[in-house]
């Protein structure tokens, strides 16, 4: 029973090691990770809806940022979202928004994401560099 408990052990350690974001370091549960999204984009065949424009209400208190209403693709069809205010997962992220950008397919959806503000600010010069 004991050598059975202790390739059960060995197992799911091989495993979680195979996964992402396992075995880096060892934390206790109540330390908070925030793990940064990958910048993942999808084809969607159809042009996302209109935009709507929402009434930005007062922040709830210091520290939010607003998140403009955007309209997300989730696999089928678009779904609103609309805007909202929201704390940033940790110090210095911001918040940038979903894109749509037309794609010989159709549209390439990326979907917003917090970013750590250097990568975004390198992001940005790379982007005005281009033109």
């Amino acid at each position: 029973m004991k050598l059975l408990q202790t390739l059960l052990w060995i197992s799911a350690a091989v495993v979680c090691l195979g996964l992402p974001g396992c075995g880096h370091r060892i934390r206790h549960a109540s330390e908070p990770v925030y793990v940064e999204p990958q910048p993942e984009y999808v084809i969607v065949r159809e042009a996302p809806p209109a935009v709507i424009v929402d009434r930005r209400p007062p922040p709830p208190g210091g520290g939010y940022v607003w998140i403009d209403g955007y309209w997300d693709w989730n696999g089928r069809q678009y779904v609103r979202q609309g805007g909202h205010w929201a704390r940033p997962p940790r110090e210095h992220v911001v918040w940038v928004a979903p894109r749509y950008e037309r794609h010989e397919q159709g549209y390439r959806y990326t979907p917003g994401q917090w970013r750590e503000e250097q990568q975004q600010r390198r992001r940005d010069d790379e982007h005005r560099d281009r033109r």
